[in-house]
């Protein structure tokens, strides 16, 4: 009799760890169901985009009316000039033209910005800039190693 017990114990504990190891699936979209949603979204004017970026920088970094001034022109130009890239984006251009441009253009607003920004405040945007590009690489990295151990799990199934 207590043997029965015994395996029915241990049998009904084997059936609820297995079960637990079977963690349940979030519901994906498809990759062409989420590119849709993004497509259908409301593209932002350049003016729109200008303002709010400078909004968020005249918070930041505690600007001052005639550097606000300054920045929404540069951010109007920037936001102008991507619009125009992002037209181009389609014609057949190779890859490193556009990657140079980009760079370019990344190099004159660095510039402009260290002008009209003051020492103490460009200072703390190479701050910030620094610390977004290390939590940018640190994502990078943990979804390298979740592809990594993705890949181990797909091959120990075969």
């Amino acid at each position: 009799m207590k043997k029965i017990i015994a395996i029915l114990s241990l049998g009904v504990l084997m059936a609820g760890t297995t079960y637990a190891q079977e963690a349940p699936k979030k519901e994906r979209k498809l990759r062409t169901e989420q590119r849709g949603e993004r497509m259908h979204k409301q593209r932002k004017s350049p003016e729109e985009m200008a303002a709010k970026r400078t909004e968020m920088l005249t918070k930041r970094y505690d600007l001052n009316k005639s550097q606000q001034k300054k920045l929404e022109a540069l951010h109007l130009k920037r936001a102008q000039e991507k619009n125009v890239l992002h037209a181009n984006r389609g014609e057949a251009r190779n890859k490193e033209s556009m990657r140079s441009e980009r760079k370019a253009s990344r190099a004159r607003y660095e510039a402009e910005l260290k002008e009209i920004l003051n020492k103490k405040q460009y200072a703390q945007y190479e701050a910030d800039k620094a610390e977004m590009r290390a939590k940018h690489e640190q994502k990078r990295e943990h979804r390298k190693g979740q592809r990594g151990e993705r890949q181990q799990q797909q091959r120990s199934e075969r």
